[in-house]
């Protein structure tokens, strides 16, 4: 089945289905595990903690500050406005590692923006901002939605802050819990508070993440793990606060001495609790960093039915892989497509197909696609599975289908064998549709890119950087914005720091690689599949694993160059090359990026590739 896809402008941080899981263990944390108790039992007040008092005190404050920010919108100046807002944010901040954990509705109202999805409110845009944003963008670029709907903004979220803390009293805000709270804010700081992802136009991304580092500091307080997290947390946050520049901090810097170090200090804390078994998350619950080699868990997307991978299976999949029976005609494997060689593309602007295609697209890389919630550039397939059962059914890709694929085969002793080798049971009943599917899809989560340059820099080793690529690595996080949308250190579209959710943005992708009077590209991407207005233009951020090797780029295959592709981004995506782009997601505004500093964004990108499978 496939996954929920929801789309926004790169900001959003609660998803549909994020705030359903995340509240689900919040609420078992509320309220307990005896199911012989009532609900009113349950919603009864739990003894207080030092961990949840510093939590409500900052609840506290920032309801005060929300009520500040309402009079000064009201009757305040210019100046005092800006200070009210940047008050309320500092206060939000400082709660926003709890309140992400136990409140993530909440969080989503202050910070926006909405999930897409909502009961209590019509579809809006694709990338609708709510709550700070809204009140940001009101002061800080003029883009005011008038004095009514400010007043409803900060109405609401004062309302969604202040009806949360009148239920803390029943929280039990657990060491293990803060400990999680505190490793997703580290996560959160590093991915999205440095790439300027919730800070867009007030420029204070640098020194909001070290309000958000300090109020960690606050809850790891009230657990009593010793002063190693307080002071790694209180190293970091003076670090950002000696180096506010957002264009100009070393993030490498940041990451390697300072965010590293405090996620290895909370894991040593989490090492002391009684061990508890992991969930199943991309970002495996029991990694201590984003950066390690086994950070992330190529299976945590896989169908239940999946079987665990093995080298025979892996093995398995690869020799078919490259089996042209498995298409209709018979003349044409995967890697006719997916070119190993071409880092697992085919060097075409769009495939060559079979059939007649609508739209004929540009084959993307495999590298890493286990790491994705939603396949294909429309995300119509939540699986490597089902990918694997689309395309093999696909008239333009392979023309035949999965029970075909596999009766051919089962004609064929040796892969008889084989299948009933890995699988198990007879050989005449071990060539299966879904055995074949399985086979296929473990492969392809075999081809993981975790030991670039980059990684290597990210885990220690900055020297296997250069001082161009490291200089681009600041301008992807900073003035290049490219982390706002293919979020560190994936580098897709999945969404840190719970990697839930995949979201498609619309950037405006030209027909032709022209820098005026630009025509839009006329595919309308995830549209096709949901026929949603919303998302007409809109196409999965994919990821920049081996970007240097898999030119031409775009899913139309417009840009031959990468060069070509940092400029079309430089100058404001499709909007800002003339084309008409309803709905654009992509900010429509000029990077003013110099000719150096793209050619070291350049340099960056080229160090995010590793052709050699983990």
């Amino acid at each position: 089945m496939a996954r929920p896809v929801i789309g926004s402008r790169g900001r959003l941080l609660a998803g549909v289905a994020l705030a359903a899981i995340v509240a689900g263990l919040a609420a078992r944390a509320w309220l307990g595990s005896r199911s012989e108790e009532t609900a009113a039992e349950h919603f009864r007040p739990l003894p207080s903690s030092a961990a949840r008092v510093a939590f409500e005190q900052g609840l506290d404050t920032l309801v005060g500050t929300l009520d500040a920010l309402a009079t000064a919108l009201r009757r305040g100046t210019s100046g005092s406005r800006r200070a009210a807002f940047r008050a309320a944010r500092r206060a939000y901040k400082r709660v926003e590692a709890p309140l992400a954990l136990y409140g993530p509705t909440v969080v989503a109202e202050l910070n926006g923006p909405l999930p897409e999805e909502s009961e209590d409110r019509p579809a809006g845009p694709l990338g609708a901002p709510a709550g700070f944003q809204i009140i940001e963008a009101a002061l800080f670029s003029g883009d005011s939605p008038g004095p009514d709907s400010l007043r409803a903004t900060i109405g609401s979220m004062r309302s969604a802050a202040a009806q949360f803390r009148t239920f803390t009293s029943r929280l039990a805000v657990t060491d293990s819990a803060v400990l999680e709270a505190l490793r997703l804010e580290i996560a959160r700081v590093v991915t999205l508070g440095l790439a300027g992802f919730d800070a867009d136009r007030s420029g204070d991304a640098v020194v909001e993440s070290a309000d958000a580092l300090d109020g960690c500091r606050v809850l790891a307080g009230g657990i009593g793990y010793g002063a190693r997290i307080d002071s790694t947390l209180a190293a970091a946050a003076a670090h950002l606060r000696a180096n506010p520049s957002f264009d100009g901090l070393d993030r490498l810097t940041f990451i390697v001495a300072y965010a590293n170090p405090a996620w290895r200090a909370v894991a040593d804390a989490r090492a002391r609790l009684r061990p508890s078994r992991p969930l199943r998350r991309l970002w495996r619950t029991e990694a201590t960093t984003l950066f390690e080699r086994d950070a992330f868990d190529p299976t945590a997307f896989a169908p239940d039915f999946a079987p665990r991978s093995s080298p025979a299976l892996i093995a398995l999949g690869a020799a078919l892989f490259r089996e042209p029976r498995l298409s209709g005609p018979g003349t044409r494997s995967c890697a006719f497509c997916h070119d190993p060689a071409h880092a697992f593309t085919d060097g075409r602007p769009s495939s060559p197909v079979l059939a007649h295609a609508t739209v004929p697209r540009n084959t993307p890389t495999l590298w890493n696609a286990a790491y994705q919630p939603a396949l294909f550039d429309d995300l119509r397939a939540g699986s490597l599975e089902l990918q694997a059962e689309m395309v093999l059914a696909s008239p333009a890709e392979m023309g035949g289908n999965e029970t075909l694929a596999a009766r051919r085969l089962a004609e064929d002793t040796s892969w008889r064998r084989r299948f009933a080798g890995v699988f198990g049971g007879s050989p005449d009943s071990a060539v299966t549709p879904r055995a074949l599917r399985v086979a296929l899809a473990a492969y392809v989560r075999s081809l993981r890119a975790v030991n670039s340059p980059f990684d290597r820099a990210a885990r220690g080793d900055t020297s296997a950087l250069t001082p161009d690529a490291r200089r681009g690595f600041t301008l992807f996080m900073g003035k290049g914005r490219c982390a706002t949308c293919h979020f560190v250190p994936l580098f897709n579209g999945t969404m840190p720091p719970d990697f839930v959710v995949s979201e498609p943005e619309i950037i405006g992708v030209p027909r032709r690689p022209v820098v005026r009077g630009a025509l839009l590209d006329q595919d309308v991407g995830r549209a096709g599949v949901d026929h949603e207005a919303t998302h007409r233009y809109a196409f999965r951020v994919p990821t920049l694993r081996n970007v240097a090797l898999t030119a031409p780029y775009m899913h139309n295959g417009a840009y031959a160059r990468l060069s070509q592709v940092i400029d079309f981004y430089n100058r404001g995506g499709g909007a800002g090359v003339g084309a008409r782009v309803p709905g654009q997601t992509l900010p429509s505004r000029e990077l003013h990026l110099t000719a150096l500093e793209q050619r070291e964004i350049l340099a960056f990108l080229g160090a995010l590739t590793d052709t050699v499978p983990d």
